[in-house]
């Protein structure tokens, strides 16, 4: 993946919670941002093992922390961020996987209060916005969907990364009102494998 992609597929992570900031009511939160670190030893995913496919061996992913799995097309690269929004400090757990100039993301994040249900899709529909919206992009389909209790949106995408056309394509959830899950895809329209995306996100789970 191209220089260019990289930083714009790592905006595209952190936008999103950007975007739930603006578009909910502040609230006075104590708490302050905290530099920049890796995912402690005690929060970090379980080992990676490999899963046989019919294409290639993926890794099943597992988030002891953030309670959910997830294949991915390869041991994803795991980082921890805190950021300040209006809502509170809000620390980002992602973990980003490379392939075929494809970048696989799955991140969860954890808000202090729980969002009443009336706000819950109004808050999904804004973050899909906002991470498309970030890449200068263009939502072509989405739909709203529930994965065990979790409200989620589906959602599809065209856009262009510097003068490469590129397409998304993800999921994002909100789980018990106050855990904030989002898994998408983002990559080069001629890299863009439909059957390698939908297994990453069908393959997302959320542990009890």
């Amino acid at each position: 993946m191209g220089l260019s992609m990289k930083r714009s597929a790592s905006f595209a992570v952190g936008l999103v919670l950007l975007t739930v900031s603006a578009c909910t009511p502040s609230t006075p939160s104590s708490e302050t941002a905290s530099p920049s670190k890796p995912i402690a030893s005690s929060e970090s995913a379980s080992p990676s093992k490999p899963i046989a496919t019919n294409t290639s061996s993926w890794y099943e992913y597992s988030s002891e922390a953030g309670k959910f799995t997830v294949l991915m097309p390869n041991k994803p690269q795991e980082k921890s961020e805190s950021r300040k929004t209006d809502i509170a400090t809000v620390k980002m757990n992602v973990a980003i996987s490379e392939f075929n100039q494809a970048a696989y993301f799955a991140s969860y994040a954890d808000f202090p209060e729980k969002f009443p249900d009336g706000e819950i899709e109004p808050l999904l529909n804004e973050a899909m916005k906002g991470i498309v919206g970030g890449l200068k992009g263009k939502v072509t389909t989405s739909k709203e969907s529930k994965l065990g209790k979790a409200t989620c949106r589906d959602f599809e995408a065209t856009g262009k990364i510097q003068a490469i056309d590129a397409l998304f394509k993800g999921r994002i959830c909100l789980n018990d009102n106050r855990r904030f899950y989002q898994m998408f895809v983002l990559a080069p329209a001629t890299k863009f494998s439909n059957t390698d995306v939908d297994r990453f996100i069908s393959s997302f789970k959320i542990k009890d």
